[in-house]
């Protein structure tokens, strides 16, 4: 088991978002989205260096307001636009906190929760990857751009358990080596996806991510049916 070191933990959350306006902020079944990533770090209890990483006066006041425990990183403006990567967001949190271990938890993936988050540390203590990245699979049978990825259409349909595992990152909890990282941004230019990653695998409904207004109504009505 390896010593990670400083860990700190963020949340990354801008003002701004298109397809679903003000989604950090906005209410799901009584709280607003944001509240659900940042109980699930509280109650992970992994490290103290617990940051809400955003450009937003109202997301800070927020946090400020309910959190106490939660600091605020105020996030630069040109790193929080719509060109604006994870791998420079990232670098730049890293730069100016000086971690050993980076943590992001994906605050449109509000389903996340504590366990799932210690579990991933644990992980990554015990494991000799730079880069963790939660995810989901399916044996089903899968296409890209119309072509088969884990299936022979020029045979007869095998049972789902006989495919090959197909993947699928979904970001809910990241964990990174700092320095590897750092030392990816400065040779390549990009660094999120590490050289040796380990793909840590969720439930898939606690990867279900808020990319459009759907995806807000389903995981919203999902929380109202465990309150029920």
């Amino acid at each position: 088991m390896r010593d990670l070191g400083k860990i700190v933990l963020h949340i990354p959350a801008r003002e701004g978002s298109k397809r679903v306006p003000r989604k950090n902020m906005r209410l799901m079944y009584n709280k607003p989205m944001i509240y659900y990533a940042i109980s699930a770090a509280i109650s992970a209890n992994v490290t103290e260096q617990i940051y809400v990483n955003t450009d937003s006066q109202e997301i800070e006041y927020y946090v400020s307001q309910n959190f106490p425990r939660v600091k605020i990183y105020k996030r630069e403006k040109n790193l929080a636009d719509d060109n604006s990567s994870s791998d420079e967001f990232n670098y730049d949190i890293i730069k100016k906190l000086s971690p050993e271990t980076l943590i992001m938890i994906n605050p449109v993936c509000p389903l996340i929760d504590g366990e799932d988050i210690e579990n991933a540390v644990e992980l990554f203590k015990n494991n000799e990857s730079d880069t963790l990245i939660s995810a989901s699979s399916t044996r089903m049978q899968t296409f890209c751009d119309n072509k088969p990825i884990n299936i022979n259409v020029n045979e007869q349909l095998a049972p789902s358990q006989d495919n090959k595992k197909v993947v699928t990152l979904n970001w809910a909890v990241t964990i990174w080596d700092a320095k590897s990282f750092i030392d990816r941004m400065q040779t390549k230019n990009y660094a999120v996806l590490g050289d040796n990653r380990l793909l840590f695998e969720i439930e898939p409904l606690k990867g279900l991510k808020v990319s459009e207004e759907k995806d807000f109504i389903l995981i919203e009505n999902i929380i109202k049916s465990y309150h029920q």
